[in-house]
């Protein structure tokens, strides 16, 4: 079985290394931690829904999808958001990743299968306002029947394996 690792890269996104998907705020603020640093008081990141820059996601995953990071930076180890916007009839194959992954609905239909092999039989099925947690290194796949939105939250480097190069 072979596996292909994938990097999320901003720099293959197109996307400026910033904390909001507006572009609001063109550089995160940075520590050792695993989480941004923001003076007290004010609202440090805001994403408003109109303003979020949509980018191709990157080569290695499947065609159909697009994304906006809104907070962090998936390809470092600290915290993360990012947004996939997905088309109907979009598919990740069976793959895996090394931290839990959190995973909102906002908008359509997203299916989640266990295994090494895509199961239709064998879906959860989530809609809007639903919630989500694969566990690290559970082997999963995940189908979109109808255009959807996701909302991905985890601790970088965000990296998925795929169990088979297909």
């Amino acid at each position: 079985m072979r596996s292909t690792v994938l990097f999320l890269s901003l720099a293959l996104l197109s996307v400026d290394a910033g904390c909001a998907a507006s572009q609001s705020k063109p550089r995160c603020p940075e520590t050792a931690e695993t989480e941004a640093a923001f003076p007290v008081g004010k609202t440090q990141i805001a994403s408003r829904a109109d303003e979020i820059t949509w980018v191709p996601c990157p080569p290695g995953l499947p065609a159909g999808c697009q994304m906006a990071v809104l907070e962090g930076d998936p390809k470092r180890e600290m915290l993360f958001t990012v947004r996939f916007r997905a088309d109907a009839g979009f598919q990740m194959l069976p793959h895996w990743h090394p931290r839990n992954e959190r995973v909102t609905i906002l908008e359509g239909r997203v299916g989640v299968g266990f295994g090494d092999a895509v199961d239709r039989e064998n879906v959860v099925w989530f809609g809007p306002g639903d919630y989500y947690v694969n566990s690290k290194e559970a082997h999963h796949f995940v189908l979109v029947d109808e255009p959807s939105v996701l909302q991905i939250t985890g601790i970088g480097p965000w990296k998925v394996s795929f169990l088979h190069n297909e």
